[in-house]
């Protein structure tokens, strides 16, 4: 497989965060995907994607299980 963006050869699987916004909050959800490490292009399954909908679909629904990790500060 070939990268689409820069065309290297160097894709493999890796474990990243993908970040949904929620109002002023990020949930960051862990996936594994297809990264090239050429230039850090994700390749996203069919999976992943169903997967990142459930977890939408649970936020919005409030039934998703969310851990607190730490706090944004925003200078003035």
């Amino acid at each position: 497989m070939k990268c689409i963006i820069c065309h290297g050869e160097e894709i493999s699987p890796a474990d990243v965060f993908e970040e949904i916004a929620v109002g002023s909050n990020i949930v960051r959800v862990p996936l594994t995907v297809m990264l090239c490490r050429g230039c850090g292009e994700r390749y996203y399954t069919r999976a992943n994607m169903r997967h990142l909908e459930g977890v939408r679909e649970d936020i919005a629904n409030q039934r998703a299980r969310l851990d607190e990790v730490g706090k944004v500060l925003q200078f003035r």
